[in-house]
């Protein structure tokens, strides 16, 4: 094994050991439903805003799956619909700006723990390493990073191809399976799952 290989090794080891850490310390991983609407009006809209359109491209969900969960979420009152018709803009409310908050606590919290071992310097040091492997692979060998979100985002089928997924693949923490490589994630309070039920909150 030469060096180079030795040390992709080790860098996709740390990976994992990562994920498996922000898995079990941070919030719990979202691939569709309200959470990921949240993140992407926060990180992609203007003012606390987005527009349905936009919406269907950055998560790949169908208009009608955008407007469920966008309704769903106004009833909790994370979000306010301006509805036209067909088109509509979906706006942060400040319910659900305090909800992203406090979500955003938690990763920022479980990212601290596992770069614990590391000094600030270092940790500036690995960003620029890990820039520089990126751009190697983007610039001077051609890679896509869009394939990865093709491969793991939603394909448009509806619940019951993702119900039909669920029941041919066992995804439990039991038999240390994975859940994916969502292109975002979240978690919510009101989610009998939460990370409040497990003391992380």
């Amino acid at each position: 094994m030469t060096e180079s290989s030795k040390a992709l090794k080790s860098l996709k080891t740390a990976a994992n050991y990562a994920k498996l850490a922000m898995h079990d310390l941070g919030p719990r991983s979202y691939k569709k439903g309200q959470g990921a609407l949240l993140k992407v009006i926060d990180k992609f809209g203007e003012d606390g805003s987005i527009e349905k359109k936009r919406l269907e491209r950055m998560l790949g969900w169908k208009g009608d799956e955008v407007r469920r969960v966008a309704e769903k979420a106004e009833a909790n009152g994370y979000v306010a619909l301006d509805d036209e018709g067909f088109e509509f803009t979906v706006s942060l409310t400040a319910k659900g700006a305090e909800v992203l908050k406090k979500r955003f606590a938690v990763e920022n919290h479980a990212a601290d723990a596992v770069l614990a071992g590391l000094t600030p310097a270092e940790v500036d040091q690995l960003v620029a390493l890990t820039d520089k492997i990126s751009a190697t692979c983007k610039d001077d060998l051609g890679i896509d990073y869009a394939r990865i979100e093709k491969r793991h985002g939603r394909s448009g089928h509806g619940r019951q191809d993702d119900a039909d997924r669920r029941d041919r693949r066992c995804s439990c923490k039991k038999h240390g399976h994975g859940h994916g490589a969502p292109k975002y994630v979240f978690v919510f309070n009101d989610d009998p799952r939460s990370c409040k039920k497990h003391g992380r909150c």
